[in-house]
């Protein structure tokens, strides 16, 4: 189990950015709602300068995340899990802790939904645990990713199988007909790769979970990877200029060319999230997962 920290505000001293899905409409009042409580706590509040349009409360810093988020002691993100997802990048690059507000669907990557603003009060009180998670680091000659949830490498044709080869630490795991293959951290282990029939890990677990989707087998198991390991994955029937697509966390990042192939490890960055509302793993994986059966 990683080592958690954690993170008080002080009022008049801390620093908080808010990203926002502002393409929804439902996010407004809640964005409103959250800033306001935080410039009444005397934190200084920031947001990217196209928020300027949507949000009315006075008091806020517009600016750029990239001169923002070095000076910042938090990061607010208000939307569904893909908001979450694109703006934790910026955090992740600066080394920041965040908090997932859901005001999209399922959220299982937030900690706390719209209508319970008033749990930001503990970080003023007693502060609150940071909890370090696991990130996959993808490599391809000098293109390169960072996954929270997950990397998917799919045929670039829809409809068409893909011929893909796996390797842990240069040697062999095997070769796959099929869809395409997901590789995970446990925080993904309940996304694409659960759906693909792959394991729920615990996220306080360090791990790459390998899940071929719809494979042209009888038997295809997924495949656990202590987090030292070093997994490869490539087309072993190169058949087009460009015959892959590597896809991390939902947006396609790059194609894969003749013989080239992809690395896939655990990173030494990891994503902290806050842990607000006091909810463990298993309450939220019933809450979120179990519960809407």
């Amino acid at each position: 189990m990683k080592k958690s920290d954690k993170i008080k505000l002080l009022r008049g001293k801390s620093k908080a950015f808010v990203f926002a899905n502002l393409t929804r409409p439902n996010v407004f009042p809640c964005a409103e709602k959250l800033i306001d409580l935080l410039i009444k706590n005397k934190v200084e509040t920031y947001m990217v300068p196209e928020a300027k349009e949507n949000i009315s409360v006075s008091g806020i810093n517009f600016s750029e995340p990239e001169k923002a988020l070095p000076e910042v002691d938090i990061v607010f993100i208000i939307g569904g899990d893909g908001t979450i997802l694109r703006a934790a990048k910026h955090a992740i690059k600066y080394d920041k802790p965040i908090i997932g507000i859901n005001a999209g669907r399922l959220g299982f990557l937030s900690d706390i939904e719209s209508e319970s603003l008033s749990e930001i009060k503990n970080l003023f009180k007693t502060g609150c645990p940071i909890e370090k998670r696991t990130l996959l680091e993808i490599d391809c000659g000098e293109k390169s990713a960072l996954a929270i949830n997950d990397v998917f490498v799919s045929k670039s044709e829809p409809g068409k199988i893909a011929e893909l080869f796996v390797e842990c630490n240069g040697h062999e795991v095997c070769r796959y007909r099929a869809d395409g293959i997901v590789l995970s951290t446990p925080d993904g282990s309940t996304a694409y790769s659960m759906s693909a029939g792959g394991p729920v890990l615990d996220t306080s677990l360090n791990a790459i979970i390998m899940t071929p989707v719809c494979p042209h087998s009888l038997i295809s198991c997924s495949v656990v990877f202590s987090p030292e390991k070093v997994i490869t994955v490539g087309s072993s029937l190169i058949t087009g200029e460009k015959e892959l697509d590597v896809v991390v966390d939902g947006e396609k990042v790059f194609e894969l060319n003749k013989n080239e192939k992809i690395t896939v490890k655990c990173s030494e960055k990891c994503v902290k999230f806050v842990n607000l509302s006091g909810r463990g793993f298993y309450e939220i994986l019933n809450q979120k997962i179990i519960g809407r059966r």
